[in-house]
């Protein structure tokens, strides 16, 4: 009997040995062909043991050997593979929505569980013809209005949800690339080295940016190399060709003259004595017979034209009575080059990518062009399970050549010709007329007036990864920018309108801005069916400028060669300024995660610029919103996901054209005028020249606060038929209050109101 117990409790001790060997914990990885799969859901088959994968898409979880593990993630075809350590598994689409896993707030979100407004860029929509990325989307990102000004430098002018302020205030997105803030246009950026974009619209997914998102965020993720790939080469070159479709119809001379006569007679003018101040003579020999309407006899007076002296213009008869349209002069096809070749590779340790880019523009108008070339190299690695580091870096360099003189095409008067009859004397207008500019003239002599930038923009970042699910991230970012213009002002004669001291200006501008921002981030499930992500922070920014030009007049040469100042023998000034302001920030996001079904999202930031009153130089940004997926209690094929949200939100903006707004300011003047001199004369009688001296220009202003956007947001989100058809719809109140402006100040107050 006692051989029988011993044999049984050995038996059990080695069941219980081997239950305990049995249950070991399993580590693996979760991958699609565009890298590993955040967030996605690892389980037992049949039990509630399960977990979800980190941010490289690792994942442990304690099972026994051999057992049915299943993987999901919205967006993929449900996968099932026995239990093995060292696991690789690659999740299939089971639709064509790559966008399921989106980059937000210093951290990255699965699509489906996002409780504000985010529109997802397919990066497909760029277009290699357009040197601003921007422009290819206008349209494709609902509540997203994209306009551009047709220069050859493809600037885009971008606006979330309509125009968010007014005055001497930014209406301008935040764009945040890799982590660090983006200041001014991306075409110096190529499109196909963009990974990745989300466009944050309403508050509460903007929030988190608070001290610069009143006007939306619009985030912006850059490639690596893809694991799987030991070494590829990609290579892409396009050429296209522009014109302007949609152009004013001008009125020819015959409607030009029309109107002039009209005109003179609507004023009770004689519209002989009128057009000869125009250039044109009435009742001429072999004139082309007109007929207007005389308000004064209730008839039609018939007129003829024809040239003044004999078909010229002008009295010294250099300006040919012409039949002009100006616009379709200085205009042109306009022709876009671009060239681009990555190189890349990655390995479980890490991965890089290295790419060169190459634009080139002629504008669709005569002699305007913009040129850029572009380098990126990013890179990460892990140096071991717990930190790895990376870094993303571009250098660019723009040559460009800018005009706009399309106001003056349209109201140059058509009878002008565009050159005298020397062929090279630009015309210009005569009598009395307006004093406009030669639009073709402006063009000519602004050719060589060329912008040259070069422009670094970087960050480098540390991860740390101590324990599964708690992610410290510290990110430094550079952005420089060194801008130099040397502009020629040449002496021209066009009649009534002339120049006659020629110029040169040499101008630079350095501009430098860095972000260290450090955040930690903790996603861990309670009771299973409660997932909590919770985001601390503290970010710096600094933005430091300098900028300086000297000037100098008379040159006996007008040559690009000879025209530099050293040259010149007329009035030289030299001028030059330099300021900064600074940001310190301090934020936190908590997201609730109730079994799938219910969302929720807290966020609080707060600022505190250099640009504000000591009074209110702090601004507290919250946000709060709430989803349901009715899906979840649905059952059906063709309901794939359903989802409605609701958010409230504050957002801030200083973006202001000045740094000094709240301070006391004083110039140093020389007394000359009385509405600017230094010194008054109290019985106000003015004789010589006032005294010099410091006046005040502006008065402090301590109490200088942000300006705020307020937003009410209500959505649902949805996804059919397998994710073949799905959407978004959205209904938004916005409200903007204190907002920055510059108003004019009553004269009581004197001087610096």
């Amino acid at each position: 009997m006692k051989q029988t117990k011993r044999l049984i409790l050995s038996f059990l001790a080695l069941l219980l040995c081997t239950i305990m060997y049995a249950q070991q914990e399993i580590t693996g990885t979760v991958s699609d062909d565009m890298g590993p799969v955040i967030g996605a859901t690892v389980m037992e088959k049949g039990t509630t043991n399960g977990t979800v994968t980190d941010f490289d898409g690792n994942f442990k979880l304690k099972v026994e050997a051999g057992k049915t593990l299943v993987f999901s993630y919205i967006g993929y075809k449900t996968t099932e593979l026995p239990a093995t350590d060292n696991m690789k598994v690659t999740l299939q689409s089971d639709a064509q929505v790559l966008n399921e896993v989106v980059v937000t707030g210093y951290q990255v979100q699965r699509k489906a569980d996002l409780t504000g407004s985010v529109g997802v860029v397919d990066t497909k929509d760029f277009k290699a013809s357009d040197t601003d990325p921007m422009t290819s989307l206008q349209g494709k990102v609902p509540g997203m209005t994209i306009t551009s000004n047709g220069s050859p430098s493809g600037e885009a002018n971008v606006q979330i949800r309509g125009i968010g302020s007014m005055g001497g205030s930014s209406t301008a997105p935040l764009y945040i690339v890799d982590g660090i803030p983006y200041s001014g246009s991306l075409n110096n950026m190529n499109a196909s080295d963009i990974e990745s974009m989300q466009v944050l619209k309403d508050a509460a997914s903007a929030s988190i940016y608070g001290s610069r998102a009143a006007n939306g965020v619009i985030v912006i993720t850059t490639k690596k190399g893809k694991k799987g790939d030991k070494f590829n080469i990609d290579f892409s070159a396009s050429v296209s060709v522009a014109w302007m479709t949609q152009k004013m119809k001008l009125l020819n001379t015959q409607q030009y003259a029309t109107a002039l006569v009209q005109a003179a007679l609507n004023d009770g003018k004689n519209p002989v004595d009128y057009a000869s101040n125009y250039g044109l003579t009435l009742n001429a020999v072999n004139g082309t017979p007109i007929s207007v309407y005389n308000p004064a006899t209730g008839a039609m007076d018939s007129y003829s034209v024809g040239g003044l002296y004999d078909g010229f213009m002008n009295s010294r008869k250099t300006m040919l009575y012409s039949d002009t349209d100006w616009v379709d002069e200085i205009g042109r096809t306009g022709v876009t080059q671009n060239y681009d070749l990555s190189f890349s590779k990655a390995t479980d340790k890490g991965s890089s990518l290295f790419s060169l880019g190459y634009k080139k523009a002629t504008g669709v108008l005569k002699y305007t062009d913009f040129e850029n070339f572009s380098a990126r190299m990013n890179s990460s690695y892990k140096l071991n399970s717990i930190i790895s580091v990376g870094e993303n870096a571009q250098v660019s360099y723009s040559n460009s050549v800018d005009c706009a003189p399309l106001e003056n095409a349209l109201k140059m008067a058509p009878t002008l010709p565009v050159y005298e009859i020397d062929g090279e004397t630009f015309s210009g207008p005569v009598g009395g007329m307006s004093d406009r500019q030669n639009p073709m003239r402006e063009l000519y002599h602004n050719k060589d007036n060329r912008l040259k930038k070069w422009r670094i923009f970087a960050n480098a970042y540390v991860d740390v990864t101590p324990v599964n699910g708690l992610l410290f991230r510290s990110n430094f970012g550079i952005d420089y920018t060194n801008s130099y213009i040397r502009s020629l002002l040449h002496t021209w004669d066009s009649d009534v309108v002339k120049n006659s001291t020629n110029a040169s200006t040499m101008a630079q501008t350095h501009s430098t801005k860095w972000t260290w921002s450090n955040t930690l981030q903790y996603n861990f499930d309670i009771a299973e069916s409660h997932n909590l992500n919770i985001l601390l922070g503290i970010e710096a920014h600094q933005d430091n400028g300098i900028d300086f030009s000297g000037r100098r007049t008379d040159y006996p040469l007008e040559t690009i060669d000879y025209m530099w100042p050293s040259a010149g023998t007329g009035i030289q000034t030299v001028v030059g300024s330099g300021d900064e302001y600074k940001l310190m920030s301090y934020f936190g996001k908590i997201d609730y995660n109730w079994n799938d079904l219910l969302l929720a999202s807290f966020t609080l930031r707060y600022d505190g610029s250099s640009r504000f009153g000591k009074n209110n130089q702090y601004g507290t940004f919250p946000s709060v919103s709430l989803g349901y997926r009715l899906s979840k209690h649905i059952h059906a094929d063709w309901l794939r996901d359903w989802k409605i949200r609701a958010s409230y939100g504050v957002t801030g903006n200083q973006g202001m054209n000045s740094n000094t707004a709240h301070y006391g300011l004083y110039a140093a003047d020389y007394g000359s005028g009385r509405d600017i001199s230094t010194a008054y004369d109290l019985n106000l009688q003015h004789s010589g020249t006032f005294p010099s001296g410091y006046r005040k220009v502006q008065s402090a202003n301590e109490d200088l606060k942000w300006e705020q956007s307020s937003q009410w947001n209500f959505g649902t989100d949805f996804s059919l038929f397998g994710g073949d058809l799905y959407g978004s719809y959205d209904l938004f109140f916005k409200e903007t209050k204190d907002m920055l402006v510059q108003p004019a100040f009553l004269g009581a107050i004197g001087e610096g109101g």
